[in-house]
This record gives C-alpha cells, sequence and structure tokens, in this order.
C-alpha cells in the first residue's frame, strides 16, 4: 500500500470514526439496542435473501454493459468476479478497491482496453445511482415536510433518465444499445433493496408504517452519501444522514438507526462469500479469447 493511499484510507476511518461518535453520542443506543435485540428474525432473514437476490440482479446489470464493450465473460464468471468486488468494497476499502481489482483482473486476463473497461464499471455505478435518484424524486411529493419544488419533483426524473444516457454517450457511444437494459436491471435492484429496507422496518414492529414513504426517502438518501468516497465503505454517512432526516421529518430515530445498522449487517453477510474468491482471483476468469457479440 502505497503511502498517499495509506493516508487517505486514515482519512476515511477518521471521518466515520467521527460520523459514528457524533450519532451515537446524540441517541439513545439502549433503545437501539432493544429494537435490534427484538427484532423479528424472520423477518430479517427475508430481509438478507431479498438483498442478496438484489446484488445478484446487480450483477447481471453489470454483464450487460460488458456484453457491449465487448468484454469476454460468462455468466458465471462475472458473478464470481461481482462478488469479489463486494467483498473487496466492504471489507478492504481504501486500497484498490473491488471495482479497482475487477479492472485489474479484466486487463490482466482478458487483456481488455482499460478505458473501456472502466467506463462500463463506472456505468455501471451511475445507473444505480440514477435510479436511486429518480426513486428519491418519486417519494418527494409525498414527504410531510416543507421541502421547496417538491410539488414538482417529478419533472426532474426525465432530465436524470436523459442524463445517464448522455453518460453513456460521451464515455463510449458503443455502450447507449445497454441504456434500457441497464436501467432496467438498475431499478429491479434498487426496488429489491427497498423490500429489504421494508423487511427490516417489519421486523422492528415499528409503528410508523404510515411513515413509510418518510424511511424509504432517508434510505435512498443515506445511499447517496454513503457512495460518496469520504468514509470507510460508507459507514458513519449513513448514519449520520438517517439520524438528521429523522428529525427533521419527524420518524422515529432508534429506529431509523436500526434500520442503517441491520441493512449494514446484510450488505456484510452478503459479501462475505467474496472472501473465497480473494484466495485465487486468477482463477475467476477463465482465458477465452472468443468474441462475444451483443445479442
Amino acid at each position: 500500500m502505497s503511502k498517499k493511499t495509506l493516508i487517505n484510507l486514515l482519512i476515511k476511518i477518521v471521518i466515520s470514526g467521527f460520523a459514528l461518535y457524533y450519532v451515537f453520542t446524540h441517541i439513545n443506543l439502549q433503545d437501539i439496542a432493544a429494537k435490534v435485540s427484538s427484532s423479528n428474525p424472520y423477518y430479517l432473514l427475508a430481509a438478507l435473501f431479498v438483498y442478496a437476490l438484489s446484488q445478484l440482479v446487480s450483477a447481471f446489470r453489470l454483464k450487460v454493459l460488458f456484453k457491449y464493450v465487448p468484454i469476454r465473460i460468462s455468466h458465471l464468471e462475472n458473478i464470481k468476479l461481482y462478488w469479489l468486488g463486494l467483498f473487496y468494497n466492504l471489507f478492504l476499502p481504501g486500497g484498490v478497491g473491488g471495482d479497482g481489482f475487477k479492472v485489474y483482473l479484466l486487463d490482466k486476463h482478458l487483456k481488455t482496453e482499460l478505458k473501456k473497461t472502466i467506463g462500463a464499471i463506472l456505468s455501471d455505478r451511475v445507473s444505480g445511482l440514477s435510479i436511486i435518484v429518480i426513486l428519491l424524486l418519486i417519494f418527494l411529493p409525498f414527504i410531510d415536510y416543507n421541502i421547496p419544488l417538491k410539488a414538482y419533483a417529478w419533472a426532474g426524473i426525465p432530465f436524470v433518465a436523459a442524463g445517464f444516457f448522455l453518460f453513456l454517450y460521451l464515455f463510449n457511444s458503443k455502450l447507449t444499445p445497454a441504456y434500457w437494459p441497464t436501467m432496467g436491471w438498475a431499478a429491479w435492484a434498487q426496488l429489491l433493496q427497498m423490500l429489504s429496507a421494508i423487511l427490516i422496518l417489519k421486523s422492528l414492529d415499528t409503528d410508523a408504517s404510515a411513515m413509510y414513504d418518510a424511511y424509504l426517502f432517508l434510505f435512498f438518501l443515506s445511499a447517496i452519501a454513503g457512495s460518496l468516497p469520504i468514509t470507510l465503505g460508507g459507514i458513519g454517512a449513513r448514519e449520520v444522514v438517517f439520524m438528521w432526516g429523522a428529525q427533521y421529518l419527524g420518524v422515529n430515530e432508534s429506529s431509523a438507526i436500526a434500520l442503517s445498522l441491520l441493512f449494514y449487517a446484510a450488505s456484510a453477510v452478503t459479501a462475505l462469500p467474496g472472501l473465497f474468491f480473494t484466495i485465487q482471483p486468477s482463477h475467476i476468469l477463465a482465458k477465452n479469447n472468443q468474441a462475444i457479440t451483443p445479442d
């Protein structure tokens, strides 16, 4: 690990630690612990299964983009590569990172063009972010809080959708045919994660079912905060958003933080099998020189 990378990692650890300290000193930890310990395990298992399914759907989304590069990789190889990336992103942030390691393996074993590979993986990220923003805009008018221009939120949806298409066109025009299937898979992935969040809320036996729209709005807002490369895998950033958002929107802070922590636990458990692929990552990709053309 280079000195610069180590410094960046330490900065992220400090920011995450400070954010968690700030949250945990401003909320009732005993209340959160009580909610988590009394949560319904069946709903939690269902939430874990749904979240894992969302990651499988996300792997299919990435495969669509790979096909149009094209990158010669099978569905099974892609899933293994995706799970390896999940593990690195969650448990080994600050170094190469999961996305960077995927680029490295594809370049080393399949001799792919670096810029195009990075473009496909970055487009995968941007498609997910685009759907999250669209879902935020959908939920915004239903939030019982005076947010400026919230009545016109839906008008922004076409601009977000068009923005992703423009991103594909400018980065690599060959990826534009992948626009609709990529957005479709991205929508399914985020909707499954939303369902996972709902199941976690139900496991907490929260009495705020009428305010699920507010919880889910904060859930997607925290996802954007967690994607910013300023904390250790998004730890701390999500919790700060949930705490501040709960205060502003009038939802239960303890339930909001418990949702954040349990969702992170689900993502950690889901990513853990990726450890197996770190043993011999070079075995993930078979040496295959046959060209792949779009269906």
